[in-house]
């Protein structure tokens, strides 16, 4: 968010300009350091700060600085950097992957707990314009005698790789001219050999079929999904 946009119906001058800069940059070295040093270091004196924040229709001068902290600084950090808990391979298949979103039309598919992350990546892509579908069915060959439309790519979400619905799809797949996408917490299991990239998502609770055990393995895949969309929006 750009601070000029966020407060365009008011007339700042350049010194003020520059101390809602300044705050942007240190959130948190303007909330232990105080009004007074803020002050010095831009400039100005402290009750041309207070006035600022007042233009601008806070109480004062720590709601300005708190309001600048979570509406404009925090939301520009990336929180999808740390991708320790996700692997791809093979990695060169990355960046066609990201070209193909542009044109592609891709069906996503999951089953139990994996089709929340199923819809909520087609949801997702709906939102951003990717000619995506839903597929819910859990036989991908009657599917494909159910409808006429034509995929470029599957993807299959699976936390173990090997569950009945996602070694059914891979199976219908054998010998289709059909690109297939993975998500899966296991790097050895069928649908990730099978699978043309595979999103390899970690997972601590391998055996647990049930699900019964807390289990960040869903959460990863939403959260490497995101940080999937991030390299495809700085392509565009």
């Amino acid at each position: 968010m750009d601070l000029k946009n966020l407060f365009r119906d008011v007339k700042l001058t350049k010194i003020e300009i520059a101390v809602l800069q300044y705050i942007q940059n240190n959130p948190e070295q303007c909330i232990h350091e105080g009004v007074r040093t803020v002050a010095e270091r831009c400039y100005s004196n402290p009750s041309s700060l207070v006035r600022l924040a007042k233009k601008l229709k806070f109480s004062g001068w720590l709601e300005m600085v708190y309001f600048i902290k979570f509406n404009i600084t925090m939301p520009k950090l990336d929180v999808t950097n740390d991708v320790d808990f996700m692997k791809i391979q093979p990695e060169e298949q990355l960046e066609p992957l990201l070209k193909s979103l542009h044109n592609d039309r891709i069906l996503i598919h999951g089953s139990g707990f994996s089709q929340l992350i199923a819809q909520y990546i087609y949801n997702k892509f709906l939102v951003i314009g990717v000619n995506a579908s839903l597929a819910l069915w859990p036989d991908y060959e009657i599917l494909e005698q159910k409808t006429a439309a034509k995929f470029d790519s599957i993807w299959i979400i699976s936390k173990s790789g090997r569950s009945s619905s996602a070694l059914s799809w891979v199976k219908a797949m054998e010998n289709k001219d059909i690109n297939l996408v993975c998500f899966t917490g296991d790097y050895q299991s069928p649908l990730a050999q099978a699978a043309d990239t595979s999103f390899i998502i970690h997972d601590p609770q391998k055996f647990d079929d049930d699900i019964y055990w807390s289990n960040p393995f869903f959460g990863y895949c939403i959260l490497g999904f995101e940080h999937l969309l991030k390299q495809w929006f700085e392509q565009k």
